[in-house]
C-alpha cells in the first residue's frame, strides 16, 4: 500500500489546539495544518484552496458551542463545510473527505484525537476504493 503521496489538510481555530506536526508522526504522508483566529474566518475558498494544494482530505476544527471566543465561529465554520460539501461532490470528490468537528477549547489532546480518527475513516474509504 503507497501512502507516501497522502496529503490531509486540517484547517483551524488558534484555540482549538496546540498541537504540532510531531504530534502526528503516526499519520503516514503530509499533514497540511493552517490555523485561523477563529474558525468562522475560514471560508468556503480556503477549504477548496487546501484540496488544490494537494490535500486528499480536509478537516475543519472549531471550539466547541458556547465556547467560541467570537461566539458564533464555529458555527459559521461548519455552515462553510457544509456548503464546500456540496461543492466536492460536484466535482467528483466524496463529501466525506471533508469533515467538520467541534474541539474541546485548547485542549490538544482533544484535537489530536479527532484528526487522528478522521485520518482512519478517509483511510479506510481510499482502501475500500482501492485508491492507495
Amino acid at each position: 500500500m503507497e501512502e507516501k503521496g497522502f496529503k490531509l489538510g486540517i484547517l483551524c481555530c488558534n484555540y482549538t489546539n496546540l498541537a504540532e506536526k510531531e504530534d502526528f508522526q503516526d499519520i503516514l504522508g503530509e499533514v497540511i495544518m493552517k490555523r485561523y483566529p477563529c474558525s468562522g474566518h475560514i471560508e468556503i475558498t480556503d477549504i477548496l484552496r487546501t484540496f488544490r494544494e494537494g490535500a486528499e482530505a480536509v478537516l475543519v476544527a472549531g471550539c466547541q458551542k458556547g465556547t467560541c471566543h467570537n461566539e458564533n465561529g464555529s458555527s459559521r465554520a461548519e455552515h462553510q463545510v457544509e456548503g464546500a460539501q456540496k461543492l466536492i461532490e460536484e466535482i467528483g470528490l466524496p463529501k466525506e473527505f471533508l469533515k467538520f468537528v467541534y474541539v474541546e477549547r485548547l485542549n490538544t489532546g482533544d484535537f489530536i484525537d479527532k484528526v487522528k480518527g478522521f485520518y482512519k475513516e478517509v483511510l479506510n474509504k481510499l482502501l475500500k476504493e482501492k485508491r492507495v
